[in-house]
């Protein structure tokens, strides 16, 4: 039976959210950041981008600002305002929110950057004289950071423009820049030349900028891989990600465990059983036949949950703590599992997809994808239950 969740306000299928090894993540993260020994300590940007990597934005956010954590990154400016006025109802404690994407010149969302407590992004001059303009238009001044490109070739002022970009910037009065900060490009990978080269270049960058043009209260350009791999005193905030929600970036390429768990358990039950005889098809396509008498046992979730459909006949569910081969394409509402001809399994026995026990990156493994996809891609239908 399940013994988890039942009643009406819980749907068949859910995930269970768990806060408490959510503390205890950021806990073992901070502690790793924190073995480099930067002076005053290391702050910690959580970042709850795509509904927290699948874990859900406003709750997770709400919990890890309570746990301590004084930023929390998001993805854009629309996230940022959702979650801004979220917290501002539900918490008390405070976290600054950094907004990782840019803004662009036809100005939106600049009113928001510039009246609420949001720091923007900047990886263009022309949009911070804009920015700039309008701040004093209204007698106020935006937090800012700044975002170079060392390496990813994605957004960020690139390195031969860094510095004299930033010196402009740097005469805008009605800009307040807080950091700048880059992004590793393959952290995850220990010892990695590349990522050598970034870390090496940005912190030259900044060092330069900080004797000549201005000083940053913040500097910062560790991922997950990057707390794990490439650790330097000189920077005094990480942004961890994935790490937070109990994996590494590559799993393959970790060098050591620092104790992180998967918080997420997506759970269902069976709902129906049915006995199959020999060389019968299942589901569309025929794409599996049963080779004797079983039982198969259909459980209500599937491609419209997230449950991809590329894991057609090739993953395991846990039924009551045992694996069983699903079989059958995966329907948008429905998977299906062979339990055997004299399985013990019954209707409404819990069903683990994964979690703890059964953890997403052996989906990733099976799809050919990386276990971030997995967790972001549980749709918004599946019901998130917050426990501690």
């Amino acid at each position: 039976m399940n013994h988890h969740f039942h009643g009406k306000k819980v749907n068949y299928t859910y995930a269970e959210i768990n806060l408490r090894t959510l503390k205890k993540n950021l806990e073992a993260v901070r502690e790793e950041a924190g073995k480099a020994g930067a002076a005053g300590g290391v702050k910690v940007c959580s970042v709850i981008k795509s509904n927290a990597y699948g874990h859900g934005m406003n709750e997770t956010a709400k919990a890890l600002t309570e746990f301590g954590s004084e930023y929390l990154g998001t993805a854009d400016y629309r996230e940022s305002l959702i979650l801004s006025d979220y917290l501002k109802r539900r918490t008390k404690k405070k976290a600054k929110i950094l907004c990782l994407g840019i803004l662009t010149e036809e100005k939106k969302f600049f009113d928001e950057v510039v009246t609420r407590d949001i720091e923007a992004s900047l990886a263009e001059v022309d949009i911070a004289q804009k920015l700039n303009d309008y701040a004093r238009s209204v007698n106020k001044k935006a937090t800012v950071q700044i975002q170079v490109d060392t390496g990813m070739n994605r957004i960020g002022f690139s390195m031969n423009e860094a510095y004299s970009a930033i010196e402009a910037i740097s005469r805008m009065k009605n800009l307040k820049v807080k950091g700048i900060y880059s992004h590793f490009a393959t952290s995850e990978i220990a010892g990695n030349a590349f990522a050598g080269k970034q870390l090496k270049q940005f912190k030259d960058l900044v060092r330069c900028l900080e004797s000549s043009v201005m000083k940053f209260e913040l500097r910062h350009i560790s991922n997950t891989g990057g707390i794990l791999n490439f650790k330097d005193p000189y920077f005094n905030m990480v942004r961890p990600g994935i790490s937070l929600y109990g994996y590494y970036p590559d799993r393959k390429k970790v060098v050591r465990d620092i104790g992180i768990k998967p918080v997420m358990t997506l759970r269902s039950r069976v709902n129906f059983l049915k006995s199959v005889p020999k060389r019968e098809s299942i589901s569309y396509g025929r794409l599996h036949f049963t080779d004797k008498l079983t039982k198969i046992a259909s459980i209500p979730v599937g491609y419209g949950d997230g449950y991809s459909r590329l894991l057609t006949n090739k993953s395991k569910v846990l039924i009551n703590g045992k694996p069983y081969d699903t079989v059958g394409a995966v329907c948008m509402d429905w998977v299906m599992a062979d339990t055997g001809s004299s399985s013990e399994v019954n209707v409404n026995d819990e069903v683990i997809l994964f979690g703890e026990d059964y953890p997403a990156y052996k989906l990733s493994e099976i799809t050919g994808t990386i276990v971030y996809e997995i967790i972001c891609s549980v749709s918004s239908r599946v019901q998130r239950v917050y426990t501690y």
